[in-house]
């Protein structure tokens, strides 16, 4: 019993945050550019390169979420589907920055 209350528990933080995620993203997606930022400094992409960081972004947090699946219905479609979408979507936000 303690082992489900732990695992909803994690799983209810896991959604605060990619709701979160999601919900800056929307917000960037609105204003047509992608805010990063690093310890020292931020970066602003706008643009075309925008568009594929936040695609990106938004691929992450479906994976992230067919990741979730995969660990309740152990297929093999989602385990298929979460590492692609998590490749894919490494490869456009490299790609919308690099032409930063």
């Amino acid at each position: 019993m303690s082992k489900i209350i732990i695992y909803g528990a994690g799983l209810l933080i896991v959604t605060f945050v990619i709701g979160l995620l999601l919900f800056l993203t929307f917000e960037n997606v609105s204003s047509w550019q992608a805010v990063y930022g690093t310890r020292y400094d931020t970066f602003f992409v706008s643009g075309p390169s925008s568009v594929m960081v936040n695609l990106g972004i938004l691929g992450m947090a479906v994976s992230a979420v067919s990741y979730i699946g995969y660990l309740f219905n152990r297929s093999s479609l989602l385990a298929r589907s979460y590492k692609l979408l998590a490749a894919l979507s490494g490869v456009l936000i490299g790609i919308g920055l690099a032409k930063l």
